[in-house]
């Protein structure tokens, strides 16, 4: 699955949020990934496609990658 950087970074800005507020509770790695993530995704051009790829569902394990540099912005593992 494939995100427009603008789009993923609103969505993992109010996650971090939610996170940091104590509304949800992952684990530290989650928070950390996601951290990095919301950084990582300001830096990126906002309209450059993002792929989302799930690799395992449970326990979660997700990869953020630049479609156009083939970089790894942050691994999520639940």
């Amino acid at each position: 699955m494939s995100a427009i950087a603008k789009d993923l970074l609103q969505i993992m800005t109010v996650r971090l949020k939610m996170q940091e507020a104590g509304i949800t509770s992952p684990s530290q790695s989650v928070r950390d990934a996601t951290k990095q993530l919301v950084a990582k995704l300001e830096a990126v051009a906002p309209d450059e496609e993002i792929e989302v790829a799930i690799i395992n569902n449970d326990p979660l394990y997700a990869k953020y990658i630049r479609t156009k540099t083939g970089q790894v912005l942050a691994e999520i593992h639940g």
